[in-house]
């Protein structure tokens, strides 16, 4: 994700020919540098937020951090309005690589970050000669002191523990809540008459065979490729079919049934049961504490 100078333009800024010249000859002072500075971090961290609200699987999250986006674009309008006037011309910075692999570090790097940033506003302040700036860059540090409360309240550790969230009314991207979803087994949502839990099988390994005597099941591929196999028989399955991204699995009661992961990559998908087949909470990081956990389960 980059910085689009069309989607996010400078609206707070004064023209040329109204400066003081004085001031457009003062490009390398400290006030100068100190602004450039503070554009660039407030640029590059609206730009992380933004990758992180592209990344949010929680509604609520998705809508907070586009909060946040908004509020950094006021920061980058006002101070590069400021330097505007300053020197006479936009400022020119390249913005941070602050790329993420795992939704989670990117929520570490965002508090880490706004944590650096706030020393910078507290330390620089005092070298401010025009109370305009000062004002400017307090206002800024003030934001960003909230930002960092927000991040301190859905801390990634907590954040991770939080699995399953029925029987509550929910709403959730499934895609990206599946295809991050890194245990063999994670219950996201029971019910009284349903469940939905996230899998990741590793290349060559496979659910287990198993039966569910009671209750009918769904699963769906997210990403992947497996090899679907399913029969009224133990020694007998003589439903065979392979399966890819977006294929959706019927597996009907009573019927034996497993799937392999015939690709190079972890397959992604998450099953629907109905009614629960697994406690309220379920988290098996590996099929080996699965089958530990519920040796009985079929």
């Amino acid at each position: 994700m980059y910085y689009d100078s069309q989607r996010y333009p400078y609206p707070y800024f004064t023209p040329a020919h109204q400066m003081d010249s004085s001031l457009r000859n003062n490009e390398n002072s400290d006030e100068t540098n100190i602004l450039l500075v503070s554009i660039q971090q407030e640029a590059s961290m609206m730009n992380l937020y933004m990758q992180l609200a592209d990344n949010a699987i929680h509604s609520e999250e998705r809508r907070s951090l586009l909060e946040v986006v908004e509020n950094k674009q006021h920061h980058v309008n006002q101070l590069t309005n400021h330097y505007m006037t300053h020197t006479g011309k936009k400022p020119e910075y390249t913005l941070e690589d602050l790329s993420f692999e795992r939704y989670e570090d990117g929520l570490i790097t965002a508090y880490n970050k706004e944590k650096a940033n706030k020393e910078h506003y507290e330390r620089n302040v005092s070298a401010l000669t025009s109370s305009d700036l000062k004002q400017a860059l307090l206002s800024v540090s003030k934001s960003n002191e909230e930002v960092t409360t927000y991040f301190r309240n859905i801390e990634p550790s907590t954040y991770e523990r939080r699995t399953d969230y029925g029987p509550e009314p929910f709403v959730i991207d499934i895609e990206k809540a599946t295809k991050r979803n890194n245990y063999f087994r994670t219950a996201l949502w029971t019910g009284e008459y349903l469940q939905l839990t996230l899998m990741s099988i590793q290349p060559g390994d496979d659910i287990g065979l198993e039966i569910h005597h009671d209750h009918d099941q769904f699963l769906r591929i997210e990403d992947g490729r497996g090899r679907v196999q399913m029969g009224r028989r133990r020694q007998q399955l003589d439903f065979e079919r392979n399966v890819k991204d977006d294929d959706a699995i019927f597996v009907p009661a009573g019927t034996w049934h497993n799937l392999t992961n015939t690709g190079r990559k972890p397959l992604k998908l998450y099953s629907i049961y109905a009614p629960p087949a697994h406690p309220r909470g379920t988290v098996h990081e590996t099929k080996a504490i699965a089958l530990e956990a519920e040796p009985n389960h079929s």
